[in-house]
């Protein structure tokens, strides 16, 4: 209290749009290891609307509005879970920057969690509290996604990430895979520069019927010498195939 004043932190002022907490795995890469235990925080809205000629995306019900929860909510539900690491996903969480998410971040860090953000290709990875993420993970949306337009330069998403973070795809077909070894082999040169982040491919799942299904898709990997890209498998759709929410 001051001057009569009661203080209120920013932790009990802030809050951010929420679709759902649980706690899980990690079902694909991230710089602590894909099948670690994480505490999923789910926040609302997303600007893309991917595979809608294969489907449509696998989280649709994250597109919607949310619950309005206090940083400061998030905090202690975050740390009722005993969980040491934290995986903030969406729709896309980036949406959602400022204060309240630079809040929660800063939150996270002070109690020595490790944050792991999941986002699409279309946000700059310079935003308020980066400093505070301990791996930023890319998808960055193949042409069979219909979303390519909407990514990022490839060479300013490179710029922004560093060696504990991840570029990864999702190739669903042959124009996917020639879109992501582009990218690798681009990659490839820009290393020559500065270290960077990982690349990871994987299949899209169920794979279609002429695609690249992940014995094919590793093949192609070994036959082009992308020795650099790493196989990532989707294991959460192998543990809850027809999950169709949040486990």
């Amino acid at each position: 209290m001051s001057n009569g004043r009661i203080l209120v932190s920013p932790e009990d002022s802030l809050s951010l749009r929420v679709i759902s907490l649980f706690l899980s795995i990690d079902g694909e890469v991230t710089a602590r290891g894909q099948g670690c235990p994480a505490f999923f925080i789910r926040l609302a809205g997303c600007n893309l609307r991917c595979w809608q000629d294969l489907g449509g995306c696998d989280t649709t019900y994250s597109f919607g509005a949310g619950e309005e929860m206090r940083v400061s909510t998030l905090l202690e539900r975050v740390t009722a879970s005993g969980c040491p690491r934290v995986t903030l996903t969406g729709g896309e969480p980036l949406l959602q920057q400022g204060p309240a998410l630079t809040a929660l971040l800063r939150g996270l860090a002070q109690r020595h969690i490790s944050v792991s953000v999941e986002t699409n290709g279309s946000q700059p990875p310079d935003f308020p509290g980066r400093e505070l993420v301990n791996c930023l993970v890319y998808d960055y949306k193949c042409p069979s996604s219909g979303c390519e337009s909407a990514m990022l330069p490839f060479e300013h998403m490179y710029a922004g990430l560093a060696p504990s973070d991840y570029i990864k795809f999702v190739i669903a077909d042959e124009s996917d895979y020639r879109c992501a070894r582009a990218k690798a082999l681009q990659a490839r040169e820009l290393a020559r520069q500065r270290p960077g982040p990982r690349l990871a491919f994987s299949s899209f799942l169920p794979a279609l019927p002429a695609g690249l299904t992940p014995p094919r898709l590793v093949a192609r990997l070994l036959e082009d010498g992308l020795f650099e890209v790493q196989f990532n498998l989707q294991i959460h759709k192998f543990i809850w195939p027809d999950a169709e929410t949040d486990i």
